[in-house]
């Protein structure tokens, strides 16, 4: 008879711990997991004990565990969440019987419920939405500050309002300052590498305001280009700062022929 009481209350112990339910906060307000929890009990409970305190204990204890671990994941990374609560529950957690020492382990499987996972949907189209109204606005953006990157463009725009007086520009200095500032707007990370040294040699060029200070620039980085075996490159860049030739010198040379 003992045998058979102890067997029962096995029996049910078990059926109350081994599938049992949890609603779990996600990450997003208004969005929860659905949590099917399967525990195990090593070693089980021996002696005269009530199933329902233990299955009580058992229950509470795991479903806090759960939730700590689900709190901070986002729902729409459902798998995501599922790795992180079953790393947490497969770990042996002690549990706390008068008269023996118990420790509890178990699996889970996450889902999301019907409203769940269509406020899911709702979540992620408008997330994409603006996402793409960020990228239109950043690529505008951008587009305004590299076509206004050099003082001649300012000046250009600067001249294209209905109350730009052309007889008062504004300051040479002003338009150099302004379009710094725009040159130092951030890069696109996918923008060529190519491209980004071109900002950094205006920003650099324009440091030197003399036409002499910028062809010695240009000399040196010839130089460069030669000790780099491009003598075509180098010459493509001297020719840049090279004098016009006098118009006299060419009706000289006519002449002369």
């Amino acid at each position: 008879m003992r045998r058979n009481s102890r067997r029962a209350r096995r029996k049910q112990l078990r059926r109350k711990i081994s599938a049992f339910s949890a609603v779990l906060r996600s990450s997003r307000p208004g969005i929860h997991y659905t949590a099917t929890i399967h525990a195990t009990l090593t070693p089980e409970p021996s002696g005269p004990y009530d199933p329902d305190e233990i299955a009580d204990r058992v229950r509470t204890a795991l479903r806090i565990t759960a939730a700590a671990a689900v709190r901070d994941q986002d729902p729409i990374d459902l798998p995501a969440a599922q790795d992180a609560c079953a790393q947490q529950l497969r770990r042996p957690k002690a549990l706390d019987l008068p008269d023996q020492a118990t420790q509890v382990t178990a699996s889970v499987h996450l889902e999301l419920a019907d409203e769940d996972r269509a406020a899911v949907k709702e979540l992620l189209t408008a997330i994409r939405a603006q996402a793409a109204t960020d990228t239109l606005t950043r690529q505008r953006t951008e587009t305004l500050a590299r076509e206004l990157a050099h003082p001649a463009a300012l000046l250009a725009r600067w001249l294209q309002q209905p109350d730009a007086q052309i007889t008062k520009p504004p300051d040479e200095a002003e338009l150099e300052a302004l379009a710094r500032r725009l040159r130092g707007y951030p890069k696109d990370r996918d923008e060529p590498l190519e491209l980004q040294l071109l900002g950094v040699l205006r920003d650099f060029f324009a440091e030197f305001p003399k036409e002499e200070q910028k062809r010695l620039l240009v000399m040196l980085l010839a130089n460069g280009m030669r000790a780099a075996r491009k003598p075509g490159h180098a010459d493509r860049a001297e020719a840049l700062v090279k004098p016009a030739p006098w118009p006299g010198v060419a009706a000289l040379a006519e002449d002369a022929s």
